[in-house]
């Protein structure tokens, strides 16, 4: 009797073993760097999840509550700042896996198929990766596998069953909008439940109303972390207006709709399948789908299977009709249902071979389940464990804190919204770096920032921002420089000094070197005598004792090509600096430097040439 009762647990310890293993090497723990589109807002719940801030509409109180409470025991423990959020994904999604587990065992009877089930479910590409990065979807995932728990797992004390069902349904749908898609199923799921309150339904109906508003009182933590001054608090929470823009949502409103034509509709479909297709595998859609059919068919598990067929038609006809992006949430909501295809397909396998197969054959018929859903737990780590190791192991977010700490001192810096801002965000806030600087993203008032100080952005800001967008948002002409390596200032006037000593082409030239670990840096002060009319580009040449080129800097024109020599007032002075990367085992002598030009014939002319020796050993 003991060892019956301690089966299931072996088995789902075993599977949950295999699960994180495969996790473990992929859980993401440096500041997010990766843009991809599942990875866009991480780098935003690493800083939220740190620092008690709030999170980009709907907000979703009840994982940021939770969140920065459990990180902050994760850090305790001596868990990184960097790795505790994704620690958090990690913990709902374990617990989802094991109410899946549950609900599995229950429809089942079998804690080997129930094991085998959460094995393959948890190595799809949507599971795997929301397991291991700072996301809310493993959190939403656990609040379905409760829901679905509850509702088809769950005998008897019916009523509390209701109110439980209806306090923990106004919690997931305050949380995420979403997964209100899985009422349809939760109440095919309950309806002998309903229908047997009789007379006292009005009453159940009103009392399970007013406990699932108790799941949107989370909300007030927005307004009250505004209000204590939070350095992470999205929008304007603090107003009626900005609370609601979180709560309704309504950045998201563009991707809500039916789509406007035929061809439109088409691609919305292709988009969603094609991402099932890629979470889960032709093999896998396939058999999922083929399995809630024969679900529905037999008798034994026709009212499980109804309820997730409802729940994957649900989703599946939103998506496609009424949202036009991949939405994480609605995806989930379609691979659970078809991931219990397996097991109903699988059951429907084991109940043909005992009926009409001798002893051994359900041996065999246990083996033939047992190979495939390893083999395709196999493929899957072969699909998504690099794609996966790839997103979290980007290190742009690394390299812009990097960048971020060479920042001029005092200034503000503006990094666009982005992988690349929480990134900077995070080193500020969360670590502490640079206290000095305030950063600032691509909303804020320029003008008044120019007025109390210095701006500086890093240097790829004009790939996304050119220099008519920075006019546009100031309202005047701008000057750009580089006081620093990849960095570029923005002002609003010219650096204007006498120059009287201009050389060739009417320009001057000062230079300084300083030896870098990697290379070196030249910081070149130009100036233009007079009002320039032909565009230069820049050369910058690092030769050894020898004179022979062993590093080069070379620009289309000064400031990373953002300002021609034609945009130069008559005696302004551009601060300007070329970083160049030096081999291993190098000795730099000189720095040659200074302005050419290509000719028609493809041949360069210098027409100024600067040199200063230099003393650089790598």
């Amino acid at each position: 009797m003991i060892a019956r009762r301690l089966l299931p647990i072996g088995a789902f310890c075993a599977a949950l073993l295999l699960l994180l293993l495969a996790y473990l090497p992929t859980l993401q723990t440096i500041p997010n760097g990766s843009d991809h589109l599942f990875m866009i807002d991480v780098g935003e719940t690493q800083v939220v999840l740190n620092v008690w801030g709030t999170l980009h509409a709907t907000g979703y109180p009840h994982y940021v509550i939770a969140g920065n409470a459990l990180v902050a025991l994760l850090k305790v423990l001596g868990i990184s700042a960097a790795a505790a959020p994704a620690v958090v994904s990690l913990i709902w999604g374990v617990l989802a896996l094991g109410l899946i587990f549950l609900l599995a065992l229950n429809i089942s009877g079998r804690a080997w198929l129930a094991a085998l089930l959460i094995l393959a479910y948890g190595l799809t590409r949507f599971v795997w990766l929301h397991q291991v990065i700072a996301e809310i979807y493993s959190f939403g995932l656990f609040l379905l596998a409760a829901l679905l728990w509850i509702a088809l797992g769950l005998r008897g004390h019916d009523r509390a069953r209701l109110f439980a069902l209806a306090l923990l349904g106004g919690m997931a749908v305050a949380h995420h909008r979403a997964l209100a898609l899985a009422i349809p199923a939760l109440l095919f799921a309950m309806w002998p439940v309903l229908r047997a309150q009789g007379r006292k339904l009005p009453g159940v109906l009103i009392a399970c109303l007013l406990l699932g508003l108790i799941g949107f009182i989370p909300y007030a933590y927005l307004p009250l972390r505004e209000t204590a001054g939070s350095a992470w608090a999205y929008g304007e929470p603090d107003t009626l207006s900005g609370l609601l823009d979180q709560f309704l949502g309504r950045e998201a409103e563009r991707f809500i709709g039916a789509p406007e034509t035929l061809a439109a509709l088409g691609t919305n479909i292709a988009r969603v399948t094609g991402a099932v297709i890629e979470d889960m595998t032709p093999f896998g859609v396939i058999a999922g789908v083929i399995g809630l059919i024969v679900g529905v068919w037999r008798n034994h598990t026709r009212h499980a299977a109804i309820a997730f067929a409802l729940l994957v038609i649900s989703a599946y006809i939103f998506h496609c009709l009424l949202y036009s992006d991949l939405l994480v949430a609605l995806l989930l909501m379609i691979s659970l249902p078809l991931a219990f295809g397996w097991l109903f397909a699988a059951l429907a396998i084991l109940y043909l071979v005992e009926r009409n197969a001798p002893e051994h054959g359900k041996l065999l018929a246990t083996i033939v389940i047992a190979a495939l859903a390893t083999l395709y737990s196999v493929a899957q780590i072969g699909l998504n464990r690099e794609f996966i190791a790839e997103l979290t192991g980007d290190h742009t977010g690394l390299d812009t804190i990097a960048l971020f700490e060479t920042a001029p001192e005092n200034a503000t810096v503006m990094i666009a919204w982005g992988p690349r801002y929480f990134a900077a965000g995070f080193a500020h806030d969360v670590e502490s770096m640079r206290p000095d600087l305030t950063l600032a993203d691509h909303k804020a008032d320029y003008r008044a920032i120019l007025e109390q100080g210095e701006l500086v952005t890093p240097d790829y800001t004009f790939y996304n921002q050119p220099l008519t967008w920075w006019e546009d948002r100031i309202g005047a002409p701008v000057y750009l420089s580089s006081p620093a390596p990849g960095w570029v200032q923005i002002a609003d006037q010219p650096e204007i000094a006498v120059v009287t000593n201009g050389e060739a082409a009417g320009i001057s030239a000062q230079a300084e070197v300083q030896c870098m670990p990697t290379g070196l840096t030249l910081s070149v002060l130009w100036a233009a005598e007079t009002t320039l009319t032909q565009d230069l580009s820049v050369f910058v040449h690092v030769l050894d004792a020898d004179g022979n080129l062993i590093g080069q800097g070379d620009q289309s024109a000064p400031v990373y090509g953002l300002r021609p020599l034609t945009t130069w007032q008559a005696g302004e002075q551009i601060r300007d600096t070329y970083m160049v990367q030096l081999p291993v085992n190098t000795l730099a002598a000189r720095v040659r430097y200074g302005l050419y030009n290509q000719n028609p014939d493809g041949s360069f002319t210098n027409l100024f040439e600067n040199e200063r020796p230099v003393n650089c050993a790598l």
